[in-house]
This record gives C-alpha cells, sequence and structure tokens, in this order.
C-alpha cells in the first residue's frame, strides 16, 4: 500500500549555507563524481586561496610556489557527464521507527545531491523500481529535470510493491544507453534472485555507487522490551518473538547481511556507502566524493 502523505524535506540541505560553503559542497557533490570517468568530467576553472577545510590533495604546489601562498584549482564539470538515480520504493521502504520513513529519508539524500549535480550541468536521469519499474527519465541537463524528479519521488501513489533489484536492474539495462554514474538507493531487504549477476553486468557498462538506507530498527531491536510481533513487508507473514532472546541473534544476523552486500559492492569495485535515518547523510556522501576525487585523480 502507498503512503498517505510525504512528508520529507527535499529542499536542498545546501540551502542553510552561504554562497561560498554552497559552492565548496556542490563541487564535492557533484564535481568530485565526475572525476570517476578517469579525467573525463570538468575542465580548470580558477585557483583559489587554500583553507583548512579545503582537500589538502588539490593544493597546486607550483602555482603556491609563485604566489607564496597555498592555492588549489577549481573546476567545472563538463555537460557531457550524466548521474542515474536507481531508487527503491518498495513496501520495506515504507516502515520507520523515527520521525521519518525510510523513503523519505532516501528522498532526502537523492534530491541533495541530484540538486548538485544539476547545478554543476551534469545530466541528470532516474528510474524508480519495485519489482518493477515505476517511474523513469532519461539523462538530460537543465532544471526541469530536477523538479519532476522531485515531483515523482514526493507522488505517494509511486510508493509499494514487491521488491526485486534484479528486475529493476534489468529494465534500466534496456534503456539507459548513454555513458553514466549509477547511484542504486535502496535498503536492500528481501534480496532473491540473481541480482548479483545482473549487478555486475552494470558494473561493466556503466560506474555504480551503493546507497543503503536503513531504520535503527532495521539493525536492532529494542533491548530488553519484552514480546513484539515482526511482520515480512512482502509476505505478510508474522512472527511473535522475545527481544530478550532475539536481540543478539537479530543483531547478528542484520550485521552479516550488511557486511555481505558491501562485499558485493566492492568485489565489482564500486562504492558502498551506509546510511540509518536517524543520522544526517552529508558528511558521508562528502567522504565519498572525496574518496572518489582521489581515486581518479
Amino acid at each position: 500500500m502507498p503512503i498517505k502523505e510525504f512528508k520529507a524535506d527535499l529542499v536542498p540541505k545546501l540551502h542553510e549555507l552561504d554562497m561560498y560553503a554552497k559552492k565548496r559542497i556542490l563541487n564535492i557533490l557533484s564535481g568530485n563524481l565526475a572525476t570517476t570517468f578517469k579525467g573525463r568530467g570538468f575542465e580548470f576553472e580558477e585557483y583559489r586561496t587554500f583553507t583548512p577545510e579545503d582537500d589538502a590533495s588539490f593544493i597546486d604546489w607550483k602555482a603556491s610556489l609563485r604566489a607564496q601562498k597555498l592555492l588549489i584549482r577549481e573546476y567545472n564539470v563538463e555537460k557531457n557527464f550524466n548521474v542515474f538515480f536507481l531508487v527503491d520504493v518498495s513496501d520495506s521502504m515504507l516502515f520507520s521507527s523515527t520521525d521519518k520513513l525510510k523513503c523519505e529519508y532516501a528522498a532526502e539524500v537523492v534530491s541533495s545531491l541530484a540538486y548538485g549535480i544539476i547545478e554543476s550541468t551534469a545530466g541528470l536521469g532516474f528510474g524508480l523500481f519495485t519489482n518493477k519499474l515505476v517511474s523513469r527519465l532519461q539523462p538530460t541537463i537543465g532544471k526541469k529535470q530536477y523538479h519532476f524528479f522531485v515531483k515523482e519521488l514526493t507522488d505517494v501513489n509511486n510508493y509499494g510493491g514487491d521488491f526485486d533489484l534484479e528486475a529493476g536492474i534489468k529494465f534500466m539495462l534496456s534503456f539507459l544507453k548513454e555513458k553514466a554514474l549509477v547511484i542504486i538507493v535502496s535498503d536492500f531487504l528481501g534480496l532473491k534472485g540473481n541480482w548479483y549477476k545482473y549487478l555486475q553486468i552494470l558494473s561493466q557498462r556503466f560506474e555504480v555507487i551503493g546507497i543503503m538506507v536503513r531504520d535503527p530498527r532495521d539493525r536492532e531491536l529494542p533491548q530488553n522490551a519484552g514480546q513484539f510481533i515482526l511482520r515480512d513487508p512482502y509476505s505478510d507473514e508474522k512472527m511473535y518473538i522475545d527481544t530478550n532472546q532475539f536481540y543478539q541473534l537479530y543483531s547478528e544476523y542484520a550485521k552479516e547481511n550488511e557486511n555481505l552486500i558491501k562485499k558485493k559492492f566492492n568485489l565489482i569495485k564500486s562504492d558502498f556507502v551506509f546510511l540509518t535515518t536517524n543520522e544526517s547523510f552529508v558528511q558521508k556522501m562528502i567522504k565519498l566524493s572525496k574518496k572518489r576525487g582521489k581515486k581518479w585523480k
């Protein structure tokens, strides 16, 4: 069943920053993502004085020596760079033990990243999926892309249904033709079939990043809280458990599951980010972007 009201704040988190800080964050979120194409994706614009918040690896030492002060290079992203979001909108993303559903949190993550991508003049595309492709848009440059993406993210009728990552990847491979960075956003609960085989195929054609969004309750049960009813979001099967008895087992299983999925992404040489809905995503995404910028520098 779809959610009745969408309560996520999709005004990008960047709006709270001053213009200088905003430019720095946009460069990190979008410019460094462009460097995944091994040098393609951005061109030199100007030098700027180094600040303590900057990554020291971007210092131009020759220019700094001539100017007698530390300088870093700033870049403009080329317009032929595309980012495609494949976003899970299935039943398990409608769960929350906090004030925000996983799907709402995921929407805030991708809308902020998409905003940075559009600001960098790169192409933006997306696909919302369950066990089928619910909505899609080919990567194109322009702010209309961003507004249409937000419109689809906030349409409650797009949410709910079975989860099948294999099917989502298949649908995407059938229509996404241009070179792109593909960002998969999901809780990755209920994986089945040959999903990893198709993830491998996807990684051979595109750069891939996995973003796992989970609720704290996906990771552990409330301790010493007595008996609870757990329900499978896809089969509706229910189970009565005592948290005192299953707390440790549940936590261990959740941890093993998270590590297994991360390992699968690492095996295809793709980055993987783990996010929980009770924590800010901004610093983790900045860390990821800096890491990828260094990787292809």
